[in-house]
């Protein structure tokens, strides 16, 4: 179900009394809610794409650094310090990289 069908459905009960609503009914627009947030879980706004892009912040990495970051982070050999100390980021800042919180651009392999 997409997102039309759904405020659809939001409309229809705005408009007429919500307390003459099924409880089946009540049942099925929750589930529709829930589906819905579930699918568009852990994803951007589109609105907010274009301002959250690395082109439009004043970040400190560009895209092939954090590439040079991922390829070279080797656990207690070329860890998360040395890599820190390198690029002029805190070590928070490499940990989030690696861990694909920060900066989920796709990595050519």
């Amino acid at each position: 179900m997409d997102i039309q069908e759904i405020q659809k459905e939001v409309t229809s009960v705005g408009k007429g009394s919500f307390a003459h609503k099924t409880d089946k009914q009540l049942w099925l627009y929750q589930k529709l809610s829930e589906s819905y947030l579930e699918a568009k879980k852990g994803q951007q706004p589109p609105a907010l794409k274009k301002y959250n892009s690395p082109m439009n912040r004043k970040c400190k990495l560009t895209p092939e650094q954090v590439k040079k970051i991922r390829a070279r982070y080797v656990p207690h050999v070329y860890g998360k310090k040395r890599l820190a100390a390198e690029f002029g980021v805190s070590p928070s800042v490499i940990l989030r990289i690696i861990r694909g919180e920060a900066w989920k651009i796709p990595d050519e392999k």
